[in-house]
């Protein structure tokens, strides 16, 4: 474990602002408690102390992305599910760029997204620090992916058209970093596309505490607000250009997974390996209950208290 500033503006004055367990424990990872901090000065919200990089890979049990051995569990419903946001991805990157061109997916997995990006008509290359997924999506996909994270990795310039951090900037050991690395990579009028950002100020982070889903500590090291993440873009060289508050896949299910810890993609991938039939109860009930709070979910976001935000961002 680490003890950290704020990555944002260096300060080491904090106070402690609440803690929650690990809500996959019980796989290769000790059940232990993660205390959150915010900066005096900044307002970051962050874990701290922190695994190291090197401590982090036992948090990420090798169902965390669902790999394909898993498809049997519920295979057509969580496939629709999956797909369903890559068209949302597709959809919005296409209305933003329309001439589409060169795109860097970071944290793309086994490149489930970049192919729909590629079926689109973008030239695609991902970057993924799991060696497990780096194989399936070159074997499976034949796809060009890297292995490595955004901050520590020695890409190329070749001038991306468009770099995407879909749920991931939080996950960064330095996202300040990560941020800064992004815009490094891009080509005259590029866009950085950090995607389905967890917002800690929102009412629903409030309502459930260390219930709420998006916290996933420790894998979410960072805990970002509109405020504090607009700080993180300036001192990237960033500005934010749009902000999209509602995602289909993404809002209500947070509403499902945060009412009943138990009903989390990534615990029933793991109570797949144990008891399938448990775990086809368990996701026939959250496809259920994400599709009766989805009116909910919609109204939220309408009314500007979205838990996450899509934040879309060109060179300032």
């Amino acid at each position: 474990m680490e003890s950290v500033a704020c990555v944002l503006c260096r300060s080491e004055e904090r106070d402690l602002v609440g803690a929650a367990r690990d809500r996959l424990a019980g796989s290769a990872a000790p059940a232990a408690e993660f205390k959150l901090v915010r900066c005096r000065s900044c307002g970051l919200i962050y874990v701290n102390p922190r695994p190291t990089r090197r401590e982090m890979a036992p948090y990420y049990p090798d169902v965390y992305q669902a790999p394909p051995s898993s498809r049997r569990f519920v295979p057509r419903l969580e496939e629709a599910y999956r797909l369903r946001q890559h068209a949302e991805v597709v959809r919005r990157l296409a209305a933003r760029r329309p001439a589409r061109g060169r795109l860097l997916d970071v944290g793309c997995g086994s490149g489930e997204l970049l192919t729909k990006l590629r079926d689109d008509g973008w030239t695609v290359r991902g970057l993924e620090p799991s060696a497990a997924a780096v194989a399936r999506g070159r074997t499976r996909h034949h796809l060009e992916i890297a292995e490595g994270t955004i901050e520590e990795t020695d890409l190329p310039v070749e001038g991306y058209d468009v770099v995407v951090l879909a749920a991931v900037l939080e996950h960064l050991h330095d996202p300040l970093r990560g941020l800064i690395r992004a815009r490094q990579l891009l080509a005259a009028g590029g866009l950085v596309a950090v995607l389905f950002l967890p917002m800690v100020d929102s009412p629903q982070a409030r309502l459930f505490g260390s219930r709420w889903v998006a916290l996933d500590l420790p894998r979410h090291l960072y805990h970002f607000t509109p405020a504090t993440f607009a700080f993180a873009a300036r001192r990237a060289g960033l500005r934010i250009e749009s902000v999209a508050t509602y995602s289909r896949r993404h809002n209500a299910g947070m509403w499902t997974s945060s009412l009943v810890p138990g009903l989390q993609k990534q615990r029933l991938h793991l109570l797949s390996q144990t008891s399938k039939t448990r775990a086809y109860s368990g996701a026939a009930a959250y496809f259920a209950l994400t599709a009766a709070a989805r009116p909910l979910a919609r109204a939220e976001a309408s009314l500007g208290l979205s838990p996450i935000r899509s934040f879309f961002l060109v060179p300032s």
